[in-house]
């Protein structure tokens, strides 16, 4: 299926979580001096501009950068995510940054970023993008077999991160296979997972989660939930899965969930972050 553009959810509620907990894994790895690989399996178009025709569809940054922009709170615990939104708004107004769009402005000189996106137009929009970062690879391919192909990547320490649609039920399944895949060629990696948390009758995240939670690797969930979750319909929530998390992160994210929950949240949300395997 290549109906999914991300660019009429750009900047809504999973994205704030899904992007300051990005920017958390990157200073975590750019805490050490030797070079790291970054791996974007669903890259999309990398840059959103909020003033298009798809954002303004359903104006879904309502629901996201709007309600936390002016956060100071959290301008300290993460002030990367909002120097990168700056930077980008410096030379286009009302934009907002895709994963590979902080993954690039985070990373440094010496380490790599694979872009990869199965959609033509999104394809053709990243070589657009980043077509003059030459640390850049980008790639017209499925992501999640792509993981077959291009792991481990050079250098080996570094990142997946993994970010699908989720269109068809056979892609959760997909992705546990990916993992498996990935896991057996790259062991060392942090898999990075975004999943959805949709109305309960199409809901298939907690399923997902226990899924991943065998294969008995060390994960964190973070979890928000901006809404109670309909019987049926619509997206109240999302969540992340890092596998292989680096120490500490969980004090990190810890610090940002109470804040986000408050920004983001009604009074039927709730937020949850949860050691399910934790380092032996």
């Amino acid at each position: 299926m290549l109906s999914y553009r991300h660019g009429f959810h750009a900047a809504n509620h999973a994205d704030m979580l899904k992007h300051m907990i990005l920017c958390l894994l990157l200073r975590a790895l750019n805490r050490k001096e030797k070079p790291y690989s970054i791996i974007d399996t669903h890259a999309g178009a990398g840059i959103y501009n909020l003033d298009s025709a798809m954002s303004l569809k359903n104006q879904e940054y309502r629901t996201g950068i709007k309600k936390i922009f002016d956060d100071e709170r959290l301008k300290v615990l993460v002030p990367e995510f909002y120097e990168v939104i700056d930077q980008l708004n410096k030379v286009m107004d009302h934009a907002y940054p895709g994963s590979p769009y902080f993954s690039a402005s985070l990373m440094r000189e010496d380490d790599k970023l694979t872009l990869i996106d199965l959609h033509p137009t999104e394809f053709e929009s990243l070589r657009k993008n980043f077509r003059r970062n030459f640390r850049i690879n980008i790639q017209n391919r499925d992501g999640l077999e792509a993981m077959g192909a291009i792991l481990p990547p050079t250098p080996r320490r570094g990142m997946c991160f993994i970010d699908p649609s989720y269109e068809e039920k056979n892609d959760y399944i997909s992705l546990v296979k990916a993992l498996k895949t990935g896991l057996s060629r790259w062991s060392t990696g942090i898999y990075v997972i975004w999943y959805p948390v949709l109305g309960k009758l199409k809901d298939h995240s907690k399923n997902l989660v226990s899924d991943i939670r065998r294969l008995n690797v060390p994960l964190l969930q973070a979890e928000l939930k901006v809404t109670a979750q309909d019987e049926v319909f619509g997206m109240c929530g999302s969540g992340m899965l890092i596998l292989n998390y680096p120490f500490g992160i969980d004090k990190d994210i810890s610090k940002i969930m109470p804040l986000l929950y408050k920004d983001l949240c009604d009074d039927k949300g709730e937020a949850k972050l949860k050691i399910l395997v934790p380092h032996p």
